[in-house]
């Protein structure tokens, strides 16, 4: 028997304003390098099948300027450690500009307090190359990610707090208070991206509308995996999938499949995994 089903996204999802804004410019390098010598540094988003689009169309992924012979590298929205900036830059290649907004909001915002003898403090994962970029701006810091990572910390009387801009605001705002407990004259930076609240606010309400989640993005991306979990925790089923091949067979059982998607998933992936969600099984 064929289930007739429903496909329901959520109201906010794919790319996000930082995304759509270094995409943007790899389009325009396209067309000016036609291909020669351009570069990310790292992989541009945290999306294997963009990535795998952007190395056909020429653009390679280097992290180091002796992995190519100069030309011209494009910086992704996660940012750069500022020596690895000025690494690029002592080797001649040209600079193009991709950092998010809000990333390098926080990197002058790390810099100017670490310079005025502040102890820093970023919540979020120390793997993420946002966070490396954000610590390369401070003298003395500390990365945590966690509730008992914030009970163990001990805080000097000038301490900054300042989060990922993909970090849960529920998570950010239970380890700032903690923190706060610790020490009340802690600072706090808001530094959590408006959309990130938006997409996990819209999730909650699509939640109450399905009867299973679907959350697209790349396996190595914080913010889909966080959709994905907050999916879960509302306790309806839900998977995280990356394209259609990883949709599970029990998915087309639901008659009401809600979709979510991270700030690194492009349109044409969301389209093409809610056409194989709507197809007769």
């Amino acid at each position: 028997m064929t289930v007739k089903r429903k496909v329901v996204r959520s109201s906010v999802m794919g790319f996000c304003m930082g995304v759509k804004a270094v995409m943007s410019k790899v389009d325009q390098q396209l067309e000016i390098k036609n291909n020669s010598d351009l570069y990310t540094y790292g992989p541009l988003i945290h999306n294997p099948q963009v990535i795998d689009k952007l190395r056909l169309q020429g653009v390679k992924s280097i992290e180091s300027p002796l992995e190519a012979d100069g030309g011209t590298i494009i910086i992704r929205a996660h940012g750069i450690h500022p020596e690895d900036r000025k690494e690029f830059v002592d080797k001649g290649y040209e600079i193009v500009e991709g950092t998010c907004p809000r990333v390098l909001k926080s990197q002058k915002t790390v810099s100017r307090y670490s310079q005025e003898g502040w102890f820093i403090v970023v919540v979020g994962d120390k793997g993420h190359g946002e966070v490396k970029a954000i610590v390369g701006c401070a003298n003395d810091y500390v990365v945590i990610l966690s509730k008992s990572d914030a009970e163990k910390l001990n805080l000097p009387e000038k301490a900054l707090v300042i989060a990922q801009t993909t970090l849960s605001k529920v998570e950010y705002d239970s380890i700032c208070g903690i923190l706060l407990r610790k020490n009340p004259s802690v600072k706090i930076i808001k530094s959590i991206c408006p959309a990130t609240r938006l997409r996990q606010g819209s999730l909650k309400k699509l939640t109450n509308e399905v009867d299973a989640i679907i959350a697209i993005g790349g396996r190595n991306s914080a913010n889909t995996k966080r959709l994905y979990l907050s999916a879960l925790k509302s306790g309806i089923p839900a998977w995280h999938v990356e394209d259609v091949d990883e949709l599970p067979e029990e998915i087309f059982d639901f008659k009401t499949i809600g979709i979510t998607a991270g700030a690194s998933t492009p349109d044409w992936l969301i389209d093409r995994i809610e056409k194989a969600l709507k197809e007769d099984k």
